[in-house]
């Protein structure tokens, strides 16, 4: 009788666990098989992996930046364009795995849970894209990094838009490189640094300091410091540039003073620095799109004084994506909430309705309306004082703060700029990063000009 029940127990668990099977692989066709249709590894895809027979990619004026033509991928007929776009559109492979042509492979390719691939024609309502990118500000990124590795990312802190998304060293996805895997001109060409990529931020995260002080310090703005260019803190000294002399809190972010910020950073204490950080962007992957950006970073869980010191001046261990600093600035230009930024426009799906209704989505706030206003200033300040409204656009008026990040022990630094522009016309807030640009006045800021002179034109 024991014999019995035991075999019945064992055929009720193994048929329970067969049906639990089923419904798992069913879930799982469900959601997944659109992604595993557009593998390359599968036979029934041609060598352009589905892409023949794909929609059309415009950008936010309708150019056309990828089509299918007679059984072909088609790029835009300037190749500086297909250079520019490369990370955000992609390629026939799917080596970038933030472009669009990876990631919705399976809306641009009409992939359909009942038809599969083979959706007929007669009922297909076009699965063409369009994002929000400006191909014509994409091409000046591009020129404007030249030969450099960096990136630049712009988006509307009112509306969210992606105006630009660059990033380099890229290639020609209709003319892909033979030796793309082993010439090191090449290296990284897989990765879009916009957002894909982390970088020490050196002073421009001196914006997440100085919130993080207005925030939890008394009368910080009164604070004065006598700056002869260097200070042991921590037993070690923090270095600056050069001697500032007697400086606010206003002046020390137009000057940029380590020594100023690193005892901000110290006074505050590994917890409130994290806090503010974090409530900033840092720690979290930013999504859109359903796309996933690489994480900023700010961990002193293991930091002694000098260490906090130099995090609170954006060394030490701490890395920002580009798409992070951007959203800053937008927070700082939109009363302290970024908006959340988006690529893509709409795709016409199979049921011919838009793949998303795009409406303005803000984010949780970084800091208070009234803390983003004193930034909003100070910015403005470090702009007419430090770096000349000139500096950037004949039409614009900018704000920005500039970075230059130390990265090794030779000296090597790589250069930044973010900030947004004040114009209600033009409400673009941007990061730019350049490695190894050594200087983020020198370097990053001609790139920001000329991408923003080419939004203005």
């Amino acid at each position: 009788m024991k014999r019995t029940q035991t075999r019945s127990i064992l055929i009720l668990l193994m048929t329970l666990a067969f049906f639990a099977g089923i419904a798992y692989h069913t879930v799982n066709l469900w959601y997944h098989s659109s992604q595993w249709v557009s593998q390359p590894q599968n036979a029934h895809l041609s060598d352009s992996n589905g892409l023949e027979k794909a929609g059309t990619i415009y950008d936010r004026n309708d150019v056309v930046l990828a089509q299918s033509v007679d059984g072909k991928r088609i790029y835009h007929e300037d190749e500086a364009v297909r250079k520019a776009c490369l990370h955000v559109v992609g390629d026939d492979s799917t080596n970038i795995s933030t472009a669009v042509q990876t990631v919705y492979r399976s809306d641009i390719t009409g992939y359909h849970f009942i038809f599969g691939l083979g959706l007929p024609d007669a009922i297909k309502s076009g699965n063409n894209m369009k994002m929000t990118i400006d191909s014509k500000v994409q091409k000046a990124a591009y020129e404007a990094l030249g030969n450099d590795k960096g990136a630049v990312f712009v988006y509307n802190y009112k509306t969210g838009e992606i105006i630009c998304m660059a990033s380099t060293p890229t290639y020609d996805p209709q003319n892909v490189p033979s030796d793309i895997e082993t010439n090191d001109k090449y290296e990284g060409a897989y990765i879009n640094r916009a957002i894909s990529a982390a970088y020490a931020p050196g002073s421009t995260f001196k914006l997440v300091t100085s919130t993080a002080a207005l925030n939890s310090i008394a009368n910080v703005e009164k604070r004065t410091y006598d700056c002869d260019g260097h200070e042991k803190i921590g037993g070690k000294e923090i270095n600056c540039f050069e001697p500032n002399g007697h400086l606010d809190f206003r002046e020390a972010l137009a000057r940029s003073c380590n020594v100023y910020f690193a005892r901000l950073a110290v006074d505050m204490g590994p917890g409130t620095m994290t806090k503010q950080a974090e409530k900033m962007g840092f720690n979290h992957k930013i999504v859109f799109d359903g796309i996933e950006s690489e994480k900023s970073v700010y961990d002193v869980s293991k930091a002694n004084t000098n260490d906090l010191a130099w995090s609170g001046v954006g060394q030490y261990t701490v890395l920002a994506t580009p798409v992070n600093m951007a959203m800053i600035s937008a927070a700082i230009a939109n009363n302290g909430a970024p908006v959340q930024p988006y690529l893509i426009e709409n795709i016409e799906r199979f049921s011919g309705a838009p793949a998303t209704e795009h409406k303005v989505r803000v984010g949780s706030a970084m800091m208070s309306k009234e803390i983003a206003s004193k930034l909003y200033e100070m910015m403005d300040y470090t702009v007419e004082t430090n770096y000349g409204k000139s500096s950037f656009s004949d039409t614009l008026d900018v704000c920005a703060k500039t970075g230059t990040a130390e990265v090794d022990d030779e000296g090597t630094s790589h250069a930044w700029v973010t900030g947004f522009c004040k114009d209600k016309e033009y409400p673009y807030a941007f990061a730019v990063v350049v490695e190894h640009g050594n200087s983020g006045f020198k370097t990053a800021i001609p790139v920001a000009a000329s991408v923003l002179s080419s939004i203005s034109d």
